[in-house]
This record gives structure tokens, C-alpha cells and sequence, in this order.
């Protein structure tokens, strides 16, 4: 695999970062999606593998101390490479080297293989909020705690 590079979006990222929001969350609007983690996301962060991006993670500041996932995806071809992984380390590091403490989310109920990842990182579901996606389907709401050092 060619190497990855996490780094900040830029404006010629956004095509493909359209193409990954289709894929991954079969949205009606993806145009309007990036529109959103652009205006009110605090961190927009690609995977550059060179030829192309790999994926992306948007993290929006709720407050001083709270900051909550709002939009990850990894191209479906580049799945299971730690790609997913390195996005979230980062952005995760990023969260806290700004002093946020708590760090939420929302995932599909069925989505396990990425509820897998979030609990390597020390996520845990605190409740179910029914019918959260469009389609009817449950989320968790996972949050990750920063202990002060």
C-alpha cells in the first residue's frame, strides 16, 4: 500500500470527499453533507494515499471541552488497511491537544465493525437513540472520556 498521509481538507478535496459521502452513507443530498462539515466542523481531515483520498473524519466543537464526531468514512476499497484507525488517532489527538475532555458520537446499531474501533479507543455507548437515521435505524451514542493528565 502506498503510504497515508492524514492531513488537513482543502478545496480540491471535495470531489472526492462527495464520492466517499455517497458511498459510505447513501445520502440524498452529499453536496449539501460536505457543505455542512466544511461550515461547522471544527476539523476536516483526509487520508492522502497521493493518487487520491482515502477517507475523511469531521469533528465539530460542541463546547470548551466537548467535541463530537459528526461525519468518518473510509472508501470501501481501502477498508481494513488501519486507515479508519490513523483518521481517528489523529483526530482524536487534535481533540485533546486543544483541551477537550469528552468526545461523542453516533453510530449505526449495525455498524460493528466500527463500533469495534471506537471501543479500541476507549468509546462506550451511553444510550440508544431510536429511529436516529433516516431509514429507521437505531444509533448508539458513544462518548470517550479524556482523563485530565
Amino acid at each position: 500500500m502506498q503510504s497515508v498521509v492524514i492531513r488537513e481538507y482543502t478545496n480540491r478535496d471535495f470531489k472526492e470527499i462527495l464520492e466517499i459521502d455517497k458511498e459510505a452513507f447513501s445520502s440524498r443530498n452529499p453536496a449539501y453533507d460536505v457543505y455542512v462539515y466544511i461550515t461547522y466542523g471544527s476539523d476536516l481531515l483526509v487520508a492522502d494515499i497521493g493518487s487520491k483520498i482515502a477517507g475523511y473524519i469531521v469533528t465539530m466543537d460542541i463546547d470548551d471541552v466537548t467535541s463530537k464526531i459528526i461525519a468518518f468514512a473510509v472508501r470501501k476499497e481501502f477498508r481494513g488497511m488501519g486507515i479508519g484507525k490513523m483518521l481517528l488517532k489523529s483526530a482524536i489527538d487534535r481533540l485533546v491537544g486543544r483541551g477537550k475532555r469528552k468526545i461523542m458520537l453516533e453510530v449505526r446499531v449495525s455498524n460493528i465493525p466500527a463500533q469495534q474501533l471506537y471501543k479500541k479507543f476507549g468509546f462506550v455507548i451511553v444510550e440508544v437513540i431510536p429511529g436516529y437515521y433516516s431509514d429507521g435505524e437505531d444509533a448508539y451514542l458513544m462518548v470517550r472520556t479524556i482523563r485530565e493528565q
